[in-house]
């Protein structure tokens, strides 16, 4: 009986044993780290390469120094959800696949979340095809954490065909092809036109209209070589100078003035006896009523590029208080103030003059270092939608 009782309670301790060392493995392969830093770096090469990219488009590639720029400037602060904070992450490239290890903490637990696998680009998306996902040096089932993705129901990142899809919106330009080879990122983004300046736009609008005034002006002067009679020849000269003043008004003004060279044209056709004077005052007429339906068309086309432009300003005003509150220095802070100041203005008004707006903000940028420049440009590209971030860079050339 005695030892059956010291059977049993050697079994328990047994048993007791046995589990204590299940939870210490259990614990040791959870609370896993290998020492896992996240890796710094001062340089930021890696935004002059993407800011071209996302001018002309053309193929790129990605190295692990620049990965390690971006991932750096990425998470220049930690990020917090709920009772996680990740401190960073470091992504390597190993042959044809990516490892991410992202060290984190829960709660007072330090932890290493990790996982390997494929990227690419299909339907104009950036897919990750995990190979697996762990925690320290457990593996997790992959469709737990697709699962649990899944969950979070996040449009920028989320499960599609159980691979994680990345939302094109997160990249500052489109990507639409990409892959891994012996250890370097090559991707591509459709090439693409310089895109016209708002400035440009309105100036390509106004220049239509003055050669059809020029031509307008040169019918004129072969009208005048008829006129015989003072008061015609002044009236025609008037004509002349009222077109010469709609240079470089707006296109409203140059409405206004066309308008009033059709009364001094239909003014001069009524007054004139003679047959022949009268036709070719008539084709001018039809010239200037030609100019004056472009005119009118382009308005309205200037009307609705002003609508445009006033939303994508508003739009770009609202990003830059994001990238205000990751701005790291004064001096950031101070620039992007301004920015959002004279942006406020170019929206409520179409011929706000921001020269002298820009000229503080390149004054303040151009007493910055190199990399305080690339850290300042990442912050915008990291907050700003990429095609608010184009009309930031049309504005201020930054």
């Amino acid at each position: 009986m005695t030892r059956t009782k010291g059977a049993k309670r050697n079994k328990l301790i047994g048993i007791l044993i046995i589990l204590v060392g299940i939870l210490a493995v259990f614990a040791y392969m959870i609370l896993y780290t290998g020492g896992a830093t996240f890796k710094k770096t001062t340089s930021t090469g890696v935004i002059g390469k993407l800011a071209k990219v996302q001018v002309i488009g053309g193929e790129f590639e990605l190295t692990q120094e620049n990965m390690d720029e971006l991932t750096t400037l990425y998470f220049a602060k930690p990020i917090t959800k709920g009772n996680i904070i990740l401190t960073g992450a470091n992504v390597e490239i190993l042959n044809d696949e990516l490892l991410i290890e992202a060290p984190i903490k829960y709660k007072n637990l330090d932890l290493l979340f990790s996982s390997k696998g494929k990227v690419s680009v299909l339907n104009g998306k950036v897919t990750y095809d995990a190979q697996n996902f762990k925690i320290g040096k457990l593996r997790l089932p992959n469709k737990f954490v697709i699962s649990q993705i899944t969950k979070l129901d996040n449009k920028k990142l989320y499960v599609e065909a159980n691979s994680i899809k990345v939302d094109p919106s997160m990249f500052p330009f489109e990507i639409s092809s990409l892959k891994i080879k012996d250890n370097i990122i090559i991707a591509q983004a459709p090439k693409k036109s310089l895109k016209k300046s708002f400035q440009e736009i309105t100036k390509m609008s106004g220049a239509e209209i003055d050669k059809q005034l020029d031509i307008l002006k040169s019918k004129i002067q072969d009208a005048a070589a008829l006129m015989t009679g003072e008061a015609e020849k002044a009236k025609l000269k008037e004509i002349q100078d009222i077109i010469d003043n709609s240079k470089g008004k707006s296109i409203e003004e140059k409405k206004q003035i066309i308008s009033k060279g059709l009364n001094q044209i239909n003014g001069a056709i009524s007054n004139a006896s003679d047959s022949t004077k009268k036709k070719e005052l008539e084709g001018i007429r039809a010239q200037a009523e030609k100019a004056q339906k472009l005119a009118v068309e382009k308005a309205k086309v200037s009307q609705t590029q002003n609508a445009t432009k006033s939303a994508s300003l508003i739009k770009a005003k609202d990003d830059l208080s994001s990238a205000y509150s990751q701005a790291g220095t004064s001096k950031e802070k101070q620039m992007i103030s301004m920015m959002q100041t004279s942006m406020g203005k170019m929206a409520s008004n179409s011929s706000y003059n921001s020269s002298s707006d820009q000229a503080s903000v390149k004054s303040i940028y151009s007493t910055m270092d190199t990399q305080s420049r690339n850290k300042f440009k990442y912050t915008l590209a990291a907050n700003v939608d990429a095609t608010n971030l184009s009309v930031l860079r049309q504005v201020f050339g930054i």
